[in-house]
């Protein structure tokens, strides 16, 4: 058990114990001074009374150590000291002369050791007392009451009138004198001693404030010293950098955090700061990239941008910016797309009325002209190519300009089997290629643009189709989730989840994420707005797309749509349905 636990009041402990030994040593002092004198004195003096009274001083301050170990009350322990000291000074005095004795200056310091122990009121009770108890012990003297024993030879003087109250008047205003200061001084101290406990426990609040700020912030922090070895780290930093904040104590913080700037300023001990705001491309421990922000700081002796602050160190604050890049990105790529659209509008017109009409003649002159062999070769090739120009411009045109939503109650599964049935009665379906659709009970239905959906699934089986080289297992499946969770992305919101998977070559990590990116392909004779168109229509109906690849065993995409809580009017259903059945 600890000091604070057996005493709350720890302050008052230690000075009643402090003055328990300063008691203690006086009281020996005073003994040796007492058999110094008494051996060398050249008259016998009676030292029994004197003795008796220091054997019961001592024994006092065993019985106030004894109190003190069973934790009887320290306002109790310390009246009974204040008390017993009285007690043992009067002693003293009556023992070595009564008005004779050199030793009423001990009243002042039983006055002095209550200031220090117990409130002001008490210091003067304790001067009263002193004063009283000294006052009638000088006058039962002078009217022979007692008789005191007189350690040193009697003065002549001594028992005049006017002398006696004259000495005790002094002492009366002495005692008070130092009660008055004492307890001042007391006052004061204990005024101090509460302004520093509450400066301490508003410091210590204060950095307790600061500590959670800086273990809670989602930025990360790190200080490092002159050399640029790291001093602390917040969890943030550990979180973003994917790095143990313990290990990367002591290290230098390039290593940590490789960033050019950082490690040329290190290296080369510059004396400027390098620029305001940094924006690197960081590649972590792991394998995988983000991008960065970094901003750096002196840390200095003194706040403030002082000149003469002497610098302790420099603070590194960063944040993970990669989904802020990314947005960037997408900002510009959809302005990018915005004035393709605007140009591809008319440039399509422009190029698929003469393709119509070319088109149209070729078919004509393929009936009209009766062709054999190498011409009529020709002439085929000329009207296939003729008819994937247009598939091209058509695909073009509705990526860059994409046309209004229209949602309306439809059945996945019955979405589904319509489009695996297109699949199977065109030119691109072989023999070779299964196609696996089983989807189990439940409720598929939601609101999304039904074309638009078609459209997608097309487009990812045909994908799925080119990466098996038209020979495989073609995968679809179809799940009611009350939530879902993909990697990183997570929703609370029911909806569907549709599965596309195949059994091709699969995707270099490398390509992941360009994979859909407008006009990017591997094939021969693609264009690269298949997948493309894919994702923006999973976007526009606020869904989710993920891949998840193995280069040689085949690729999977993991589509999610969270259901409408709003429904259309039967109305627009109707007409939104017709229109789809029209635009099909």
């Amino acid at each position: 058990m600890n000091l604070i636990e057996k005493f709350p009041d720890k302050e008052l402990y230690l000075r009643i114990k402090t003055i328990l030994l300063l008691r203690t040593i006086f009281l020996t002092g005073f003994v040796i001074s007492v058999y110094f004198f008494h051996q060398h004195f050249p008259y016998r003096t009676p030292v029994v009374p004197l003795s008796l009274t220091l054997v019961l001083a001592y024994l006092f301050c065993i019985v106030y150590a004894i109190l003190l170990k069973v934790k009887i009350n320290l306002f109790v322990v310390s009246s009974l000291q204040v008390a017993g000291d009285l007690l043992v000074v009067a002693g003293i005095i009556f023992s070595t002369g009564g008005i004779e004795s050199p030793f009423s200056f001990l009243y002042s310091l039983v006055i002095i050791a209550t200031s220090a122990m117990l409130p002001r009121a008490a210091t003067y009770l304790v001067a009263s007392i002193a004063g009283i108890s000294y006052g009638l012990l000088l006058d039962l003297e002078y009217y022979d009451v007692l008789q005191p024993v007189y350690l040193f030879a009697k003065a002549p003087v001594s028992n005049e009138g006017g002398y006696v109250f004259y000495i005790i008047f002094l002492n009366i205003v002495s005692y008070y004198a130092v009660a008055f200061l004492s307890s001042l001084l007391s006052h004061r101290l204990n005024l101090i001693k509460e302004q520093l406990l509450l400066t301490s426990s508003h410091l210590e609040k204060l950095q307790a404030f600061h500590k959670d700020v800086v273990q809670n912030m989602e930025n990360g922090l790190l200080t490092a010293d002159l050399n640029g070895r790291i001093t602390s780290m917040n969890p943030a930093a550990g979180r973003i950098l994917n790095h143990p904040e313990n290990e990367a104590l002591g290290k230098a913080c390039f290593e940590i955090l490789p960033i050019s700037t950082l490690q040329k300023f290190f290296l080369k001990h510059g004396a400027r700061l390098p620029a305001d705001y940094i924006e690197e491309t960081l590649i972590r421990n792991d394998g995988s990239q983000i991008h960065l922000g970094v901003k750096m700081s002196r840390l200095t002796s003194r706040p403030g941008p002082r000149v003469d602050a002497e610098t302790q160190g420099y603070i590194v604050a960063f944040e993970d910016v990669t989904q802020v890049r990314e947005m960037k990105d997408k900002m510009a790529q959809s302005e990018q797309l915005a004035a393709v659209g605007k140009f591809s509008a008319g440039l399509a017109h422009e190029i698929r009325n003469p393709l119509a009409s070319i088109s149209g003649s070729i078919q004509v002159l393929k009936k009209d002209l009766n062709l054999e062999g190498p011409n009529r070769t020709l002439m085929d090739i000329v009207l296939k190519e003729t008819q994937r120009l247009d598939r091209i411009v058509s695909d073009f045109l509705h990526f860059a300009n994409p046309r209004k939503d229209r949602p309306i109650r439809m059945d996945m599964v019955e979405l589904v089997r319509e489009v695996i049935a297109l699949l199977k009665n065109s030119s691109e379906y072989q023999s070779s290629l299964d196609v696996l659709f089983q989807p189990g009970g439940g409720d598929y239905s939601i609101h999304l643009d039904e074309q638009q959906i078609k459209q997608m699934v097309w487009n990812l089986c045909l994908n799925a189709m080119q990466a098996m080289d038209f020979s495989g297992v073609l995968k679809i499946d179809l799940q009611s989730a009350d939530s879902f969770q993909h990697g990183a992305f997570k929703a609370k919101q029911p909806g569907l989840v549709l599965f596309v998977e195949d059994s091709g070559c699969g995707i270099p990590p490398a390509s992941l994420k360009t994979i859909f990116d407008p006009f990017y392909t591997t094939k021969e004779n693609g264009v690269g707005l298949g997948l493309a168109r894919v994702k923006q229509i999973v976007e526009r109906n606020e869904g989710y797309i993920g891949i998840d690849s193995e280069v040689g065993r085949g690729t999977r995409f993991t589509l999610y749509f969270p259901r409408r809580k709003e429904e259309p009017e039967p109305e627009q259903e109707a007409l939104a349905a017709g229109e789809n059945r029209a635009t099909t």
